[in-house]
């Protein structure tokens, strides 16, 4: 959990954390606990992230599991943007390097030459994805024109600029879902304190 996400949960004391064991799941939401895992998603990195929620939030009730499922849902989801936005960037580096090749090689020739040069341009890109030694080679040549490693990495963040934008917002959404969840567990658990504690 992020650190808003453990604030939430601080005001209730460690004593009293400890004290409030969690009750098994209920049967009937059994069906729902499974994992909802794209192709190549890890089943056994899932499970890690659902025991440290349900171990961190010890649900006591129906509706703190619910609550609880969905925070392991929420968590898994920023999770998955974050690989996403990584997997991206790494795709989007064999455009930048395309884009740098051109600029490169194509600098100070005449308009006509311009296809030779982007049809170069992109298949040294394509061997550099492929080809380890050509890579070595190619980001040799950019370095030698004054293009290091952060001039890939920023020239693929530029390339990949919307869809890190769209993640951002996904994960930004999801980390606001997941405060929210955490407030509600906290409120329902200090009224039923404060209830317990007027009843005695």
């Amino acid at each position: 959990m992020n650190n808003r996400g453990s604030l939430v949960l601080s005001a209730e004391s460690e004593a009293d954390r400890r004290a409030g064991k969690a009750q098994p799941i209920p049967a009937e939401l059994r069906p729902f606990v499974g994992p909802h895992l794209l192709p190549g998603e890890s089943h056994r990195d899932f499970a890690a992230i659902k025991k440290m929620m349900i171990d961190e939030v010890r649900p006591r009730s129906c509706m703190e599991w619910l609550w609880t499922l969905d925070l392991v849902e929420l968590s898994w989801e920023i999770l998955r943007y974050r690989r996403l936005k990584m997997r991206v960037l790494a795709l989007d580096r064999a455009a930048a390097i395309e884009a740098i090749v051109l600029r490169v090689d194509g600098e100070g020739l005449p308009i006509e030459a311009m296809p030779m040069v982007r049809q170069h341009a992109r298949r040294a890109a394509a061997d550099w994805r492929t080809d380890p030694q050509a890579a070595v080679d190619i980001e040799a040549h950019l370095e030698r024109n004054g293009f290091d490693q952060i001039d890939i990495n920023a020239q693929a963040i530029a390339h990949a600029q919307e869809l890190f934008q769209m993640f951002d917002q996904f994960m930004q959404s999801a980390q606001n879902r997941r405060v929210q969840l955490l407030r509600e567990i906290h409120v329902r658990r200090e009224l039923a304190r404060r209830s317990k504690i007027m009843r005695s």
